[in-house]
């Protein structure tokens, strides 16, 4: 499950260049140890800088996005190159290279072809972004994502036991519906998504256990907040041992492959996880609370994520947070900002002209971004 990091290490992006991904033909940025804030106008490119900085992480990116996608319009394939420093001495080469034509992504860190996870496993990251933002009032998938991407920072084979759990359920849905009868070929299967289900379920529950403390003491001026799962097999993890779960699992499993075949999918496991989410401050369900609310909401878990990452592995995440001071009010935004600084990690935020409080901030470099490209400030 979770493993402790005892020793004190550093973690930031000394530089970024992206080759003709979405509409930079060609772009370099390096911040060092700073922070870093990008201003300028919407279509401008700035929440793509973010994007290129977030495929290093779990998940599709900060936009959710496939990478065909991020591909520039006139271009087969993009590039990009990231230095990660990791410790005083230590720096590493991460870069991704994506081949629209032939749908190949090759990933690699100091010249060295890995795996896509792999590759994520050193860089814990956090972000905030528009489509994170309706989490509350989304689907549970989304929820069961948006927490997955948080407990993968905490435990490095999380996101490897989330893709093996899904092949698995895929396969276990493929057999059902061609009528095999390979009875102990779909048993194994079932045996293993219910050792997988616990323990993921193990892992959401430990996070959200930890962040619990962290929660209640939440930035000045955002609300206090309860996160808690419902009908799912974390409730039950806290009643049941492991083993037997499992084994509970594997007969809910086995008991439910004629309804599973009939309808696709599969009633048991822990895709069907969800997450709810009380706004303490009012007393609320967060998706019974207003837009502002929610945001506020977001901001406290991901702010308290960072808080229990420090203190638990002596590692600061990088934050990435686009457009995430529109709409706040000016207490908010001091209040947040602070607590960024404090955190002493690497912030990458986005911005329009507008957000003038931002400026003349000493940990942060300054960027301008036009259709023309980037300008320091």
């Amino acid at each position: 499950m979770l493993k402790s990091i005892i020793k004190e290490s550093v973690n930031y992006i000394n530089s970024i260049r992206m080759k003709s991904f979405r509409s930079h033909l060609d772009i370099n940025i390096n911040p060092g140890k700073g922070s870093v804030l990008i201003l300028g106008s919407n279509g401008v490119g700035k929440t793509s800088i973010l994007e290129a900085i977030s495929i290093f992480s779990y998940g599709k990116g900060i936009r959710n996005a496939k990478f065909y996608e991020m591909t520039n319009k006139e271009k087969d394939s993009f590039i990009v190159n990231l230095i990660l420093q990791t410790s005083t001495e230590l720096s590493l080469e991460y870069k991704t290279f994506y081949d629209k034509n032939n749908k190949l992504r090759k990933t690699y860190i100091n010249d060295k072809e890995i795996s896509a996870i792999n590759l994520r496993k050193n860089i814990p990251m956090l972000w905030i972004a528009p489509y994170t933002e309706k989490i509350f009032s989304g689907t549970a998938a989304l929820r069961r994502v948006f927490l997955d991407r948080i407990v993968s920072i905490f435990d490095d084979e999380h996101a490897i036991r989330v893709s093996d759990y899904e092949k698995n359920l895929k396969q276990r849905a493929k057999i059902l519906k061609e009528k095999s009868e390979d009875e102990v070929w779909l048993e194994t299967l079932e045996k293993q998504l219910s050792r997988l289900s616990v323990a993921i379920s193990s892992s959401r529950l430990e996070v959200i256990m930890r962040l619990t403390k962290y929660l209640k003491k939440p930035i000045f001026n955002f609300p206090e907040a309860k996160v808690f799962f419902k009908n799912s097999i974390e409730e039950k993890l806290a009643n049941i041992p492991a083993l037997d779960l499992e084994e509970f699992l594997s007969k809910k499993y086995k008991e439910s492959r004629e309804i599973d075949m009939i309808l696709g999918g599969s009633r048991v496991g822990c895709h069907k996880s969800d997450l709810e989410v009380i706004n303490l401050q009012k007393n609320l369900p967060a998706h019974m609370c207003s837009s502002g609310e929610q945001k506020s909401l977001l901001i406290s878990i991901i702010i308290s994520t960072a808080i229990a990452f420090k203190e638990y592995t002596k590692k600061s995440p990088i934050i990435l947070l686009d457009e995430v001071f529109t709409h706040l009010d000016l207490e908010k935004k001091e209040s947040l900002l602070e607590e960024l600084i404090n955190l002493e990690s690497q912030v990458w935020i986005t911005a329009t002209e507008k957000e003038r409080f931002l400026k003349n901030r000493k940990s942060f470099c300054y960027h301008y971004l036009t259709k023309s490209g980037l300008e320091n400030v």
